[in-house]
């Protein structure tokens, strides 16, 4: 029997497209009633978070726009607070129920808060594979 083995060649670099990689995985959160952002005094059910950004529920995909630089966010999480935030809208996707999920990069944090949701987002991770655990013992 011949080994087999397939050969992957480079895709060409397209010139003037952004080269697009992701640094960090989202963990999902499981309850969106203790997660959730304030942007311009309005409520929004975080779906998503990486130390990196949040991904938001929106009704319509008109409320932001691509690039569009948000100030002023408070992320709620759990019992904690973090204001202050300023994030960039990087993108939109359709959700299976009609809705939007809108993802937000968080810009100019201070080393502080970016330690304070990176601990969150651990505290998170460490709790999905601990459940995720228990699930596979079934």
């Amino acid at each position: 029997m011949e080994d087999q083995s397939l050969e992957f060649k480079k895709i060409k670099d397209i010139p003037g497209f952004p080269e697009s990689v992701r640094k960090s995985f989202r963990i999902p959160v499981e309850d969106s009633q203790k997660a959730w952002v304030l942007i311009n005094n309005k409520r929004y059910p975080v779906l998503d978070i990486c130390p990196d950004g949040i991904g938001i529920g929106l009704d319509d995909n008109g409320t932001f726009t691509i690039d569009q630089t948000i100030g002023n966010c408070e992320l709620n999480i759990s019992d904690e607070s973090i204001k202050a935030l300023n994030g960039k809208v990087i993108h939109f996707s359709s959700c299976l129920d009609e809705n939007w999920q809108c993802g937000i990069q968080w810009m100019d944090m201070d080393e502080k808060t970016a330690h304070q949701i990176s601990k969150i987002v651990l505290t998170m991770k460490e709790q999905l594979l601990k459940d995720d655990a228990v699930l596979k013992e079934y």
